[in-house]
């Protein structure tokens, strides 16, 4: 097989570049966020309330349900970044597409709660974690080289709000007319079309000779992106918000119906949720300039502050339905702003060869402070009775992420005067040697 030359590949690139079909790759990647990041996980949310009921199961049992396959949806980033390099890219997009699919479709036909809870948290979850990574890599394949690469990066994280602005009154459609079973076939049959994406977004991924694959993985570069300080306190924060940071979507349903509520509230709720989420996503690229000078993680100490506010608004407003509506609409356009920043933040900490090892990293440690998150709120309600302590220990976390990057100002500020010093030092020293 011969090798083909630079200028062949160059032309080549050159040809993809002026053609539209990165905005294919790129559609099909927001596609992917719809389906992987919030679809199935806000389904489950709404859910949980019928299962919990039907089986008279523990709330942190359930619980398990949505963090496991959220958790291992984020959290397989690394191991999924590994099998690919061994296995191929288009495989595991179709295999773990068949496997997130067909495991809600068995769920449906189960009879043990233990079942479905390890079927959906752990099939869905790992199969769903392959399509998820291969949105973010194709992406940046796609628009290698362009100058707003980081827009578009930022940009098909608006899929996951657009998820969250669907799935409620969606599911509570389908949990009406068909119950929590039929709601699990339906569900199986949307996310099948992530075969059909994949398979679109393959056709029109840039030609095979453009590419550079690397089969190795070094444990080097896991740990250099930690010696970077903004990494660091970005994968920090990020944990903090994987634990509580979904409480909402997890959560919400269940705590409004326990007071009186009904689904319908509930699901409006998380409607205006989602229509802010998408809002948030959609602000974080324009403003992408502007937040991005000096740090991105510098705003967050605002962002994650207004975060805090809205978590707590619901326990300590719950009579107050206009009240729990504007707490939706901050928690949404906050959230959104931070999740959609992600791929920035990695982009402007780290070297470019290390950013899917950043890429990877970053959705391993979410993926697994969201397994932590979902099994520690059922079981703050089971012992306390109730889900305000749930609301207010994510009040508390937001506040920790925002003194983290002020800590991090701080101390940026403090290694840059050190270096402005040095530099003096260096200069004069040179200086007197000359003379």
């Amino acid at each position: 097989m011969t090798t083909p030359s630079k200028g062949n590949s160059t032309l080549s690139r050159e040809r993809y570049d002026k053609s539209n079909r990165r905005y294919v790759v790129f559609v099909g990647s927001l596609l992917i966020q719809v389906i992987t990041t919030t679809m199935s996980s806000s389904m489950l949310g709404i859910v949980y309330v019928d299962i919990i009921r039907e089986f008279e199961a523990d709330a942190s049992l359930v619980a398990l349900m949505q963090s496991l396959h959220r958790g291992l949806v984020f959290g397989g980033g690394v191991v999924a970044e590994l099998v690919i390099r061994r296995v191929g890219e288009f495989p595991c997009m179709m295999a773990g597409s068949l496997l997130g699919s067909l495991s809600f479709l068995a769920a449906a036909f189960l009879q043990s709660v233990t079942a479905i809870v390890l079927l959906v948290g752990v099939g869905g979850g790992c199969g769903f974690a392959f399509p998820l990574i291969l949105s973010y890599v194709n992406t940046r394949r796609a628009f290698h080289g362009h100058e707003s690469v980081n827009k578009f990066l930022s940009s098909i994280t608006v899929g996951g709000g657009v998820g969250m602005l669907v799935t409620p009154y969606m599911t509570e459609f389908f949990l009406r007319e068909f119950g929590w079973r039929g709601t699990f076939v339906i569900a199986s049959g949307i996310f099948f079309h992530l075969i059909l994406i994949g398979i679109s977004v393959k056709l029109h991924l840039p030609p095979s000779e453009a590419l550079t694959k690397s089969t190795n993985f070094k444990w080097s570069d896991q740990f250099a992106i930690f010696k970077n300080r903004g990494f660091a306190v970005y994968i920090f924060d990020l944990f903090l918000l994987g634990i509580f940071g979904f409480a909402e979507s997890w959560f919400l349903p269940d705590f409004l119906v326990s007071n009186n509520y009904t689904k319908e509230d509930a699901a409006l709720l998380l409607t205006v949720t989602g229509v802010f989420n998408v809002g948030g996503r959609i602000l974080a690229a324009p403003l992408s300039s502007l937040l991005g000078r000096p740090k991105i993680l510098y705003h967050w100490s605002y962002i994650c502050l207004a975060l805090a506010i809205s978590h707590a608004l619901y326990p300590y407003f719950l009579q107050f339905y206009p009240i729990l509506v504007v707490a939706s609409g901050l928690y949404g356009i906050c959230f959104g702003l931070l999740i959609s920043q992600g791929p920035l933040v990695i982009l402007q900490s780290l070297p470019m060869h290390l950013y899917p090892t950043g890429t990877a990293t970053e959705l391993t440690f979410f993926g697994v402070s969201s397994v932590m998150g979902g099994y520690i709120g059922g079981l703050i309600r089971d012992v306390t009775g109730g889900y305000e302590g749930v609301f207010y220990a994510a009040s508390m976390s937001s506040i920790i992420c925002s003194f983290a990057s002020l800590l991090l100002i701080i101390v940026d500020n403090i290694y840059k005067r050190k270096n402005r010093k040095d530099a003096y030092n260096n200069n004069s020293i040179s200086i007197i040697s000359h003379l």
